[in-house]
C-alpha cells in the first residue's frame, strides 16, 4: 500500500510543480544576476551608475528569490499534508517516505513519471508523418 500511496504522492507533486511558476522565477532570477555581472564588469560604465544598477538588479534578485522560496513552500507544505494524509489511511506511511527507501523511490517514481509525462506531451504536439 506504501508503493501504490508513493506513486499517487508522487503524480500529484510532479503535476504541481508543473503548474507552479518555477521556469519564470528561475528565469527572472538568471536575467537578474547576469546583467548585474554585466555591469559591474563593464569599463564603460562609472562607479557611480554601477551602483544605481546593482541595487535594481540586487532588489529583482531578492524578490524573484523570496518568490522562489514561497513557490517551494507551497509545493513542500503539499508534500507534508498528503504525507500525513495518507499515514492516516495507512500507518506508517511517513515512517516509510522518511526512510531511505522511500526517499529513493520517490525520485525515481517521480522522475520516470515526469520522463513519460514529457514524451507524451512531445508526441502531442509534433505532427505526425
Amino acid at each position: 500500500m506504501n508503493w501504490i500511496f508513493n506513486l499517487v504522492l508522487c503524480v500529484a507533486l510532479v503535476e504541481l510543480a508543473m503548474r507552479l511558476p518555477f521556469g519564470p522565477t528561475i528565469a527572472d532570477l538568471g536575467r537578474a544576476g547576469r546583467k548585474a555581472l554585466h555591469v559591474v564588469g563593464s569599463k564603460a560604465i562609472s562607479d557611480h551608475w554601477k551602483e544605481k544598477a546593482v541595487g535594481a538588479y540586487s532588489r529583482t534578485t531578492f524578490l524573484s528569490a523570496l518568490k522562489l522560496a514561497g513557490l517551494l513552500v507551497v509545493l513542500f507544505g503539499a508534500a507534508a499534508l498528503l504525507v500525513v494524509a495518507f499515514d492516516f489511511v495507512a500507518a506508517g506511511f511517513e515512517s516509510f517516505m522518511l526512510g531511505w527507501v522511500g526517499i529513493t523511490g520517490s525520485v525515481v517514481l517521480a522522475g520516470l513519471y515526469f520522463l513519460v509525462r514529457k514524451r507524451i506531451a512531445d508526441a502531442r504536439v509534433q505532427p505526425s508523418r
